[in-house]
């Protein structure tokens, strides 16, 4: 196992989600804080997982509070050429871009030669998830957001990365 794995997704995490909020949204993605966590659980208003398996196994939580996804959404669906305003499209949105921001992740990942695959997205909205800090090493990721220009606030996105402990042998 390389004992360098943790530093090498944060670092991906730190290039991958800026370079594809600029280039899909024209908004600006800082990260302003990452490190380990010790939470045992997380509940947001707008929150997707995609887990990943392969050489290393995981999980990737994209979670926004109300006012962040309410700024997000229509420049979301604009890229995705939908109507923001129907309330049933807003979720699938939000988990399609959640898996796009965890495909270009492991696509990262594999260029650095590690067997992964992500796993289809899940929608965790409101509800309150657990973590097992037995099974996964658990790092956030916080980014604040702005608009192009970099005048507009549009809020916090919430990355929580967890990779498990003691990967499971290959059959």
């Amino acid at each position: 196992m390389d004992p360098l794995i943790d530093e090498k997704f944060i670092l991906t995490v730190s290039q991958v989600l800026p370079e594809h909020f600029q280039k899909t949204l024209l908004v600006f993605a800082e990260r302003e804080a990452y490190g380990p966590s010790k939470n045992e659980g997380l509940c947001f208003e707008n929150c997707t997982l995609v887990e990943f398996v392969g050489d290393i196994n995981g999980k990737v939580y994209l979670a926004l509070d109300g006012y962040t996804k309410l700024k997000l959404l229509p420049k979301i669906a604009k890229a995705f050429q939908i109507d923001p305003t129907s309330r049933s499209h807003s979720a699938s949105i939000m988990m399609e871009f959640a898996n796009q921001i965890a495909g270009k992740l492991i696509t990262e990942m594999r260029l650095g030669r590690y067997e992964i695959d992500i796993l289809p997205p899940e929608n965790l909205n409101h509800k309150l998830v657990p973590i097992s800090l037995e099974h996964f090493r658990q790092y956030i990721l916080i980014f604040n957001l702005k608009d192009r220009r970099g005048e507009e606030y549009m809020g916090r996105l919430y990355l929580i990365l967890l990779l498990e402990k003691f990967p499971t042998a290959k059959n």
